[in-house]
């Protein structure tokens, strides 16, 4: 069953999840701090991948929202 999330957005009574998560934002959502992220995500191989949204050093980096909260229901 997936759970409501401080992430939703609610919109004349539908609920709207987001698409993708920032580094924080998925540390809030797992309750992990940055360190625990990191290492979950070089020692876990069925943890999501983040997408880098450019080339660039600077480009954004987010992780799939759907992937983050069916590793978190399933691994948690």
């Amino acid at each position: 069953m997936i759970s409501n999330t401080a992430f939703d957005i609610v919109v004349n009574g539908i609920v709207l999840k987001p698409l993708r998560l920032k580094k924080k934002e998925v540390c809030d959502y797992l309750k992990f701090s940055v360190e625990q992220l990191r290492k979950v995500s070089m020692n876990d191989e069925s943890f999501p991948r983040p997408i880098k949204t450019g080339s660039t050093r600077q480009s954004g980096v987010y992780y799939d929202f759907n992937e983050i909260m069916f590793w978190k229901e399933k691994n948690l």
